[in-house]
């Protein structure tokens, strides 16, 4: 049980040290980048409401660029 502890403790310190960052494109613009996870997310509800209330952007011109930093 020690094991799998240590393990999983291992693995989780491996992937803090890779941090996930976000661009998120409108049609090639950029909308927003760097973000982490949660800011990623965050941006997406705040593109939901614009979409529903003023019809843009379109979700389906949307594209998101995933980058990772050591």
């Amino acid at each position: 049980m020690i094991l799998v502890s240590e393990l999983g403790t291992k693995k989780l310190a491996l992937s803090d040290m890779r941090r996930e960052l976000y661009t998120i494109l409108h049609k090639g613009q950029v909308l927003a980048e760097g973000l982490t996870q949660e800011e990623y997310f965050d941006k997406l509800a705040d593109l939901a409401e614009d979409f529903y209330s003023a019809g843009t952007p379109n979700p389906s011109e949307l594209d998101t660029q995933i980058t990772t930093e050591d």
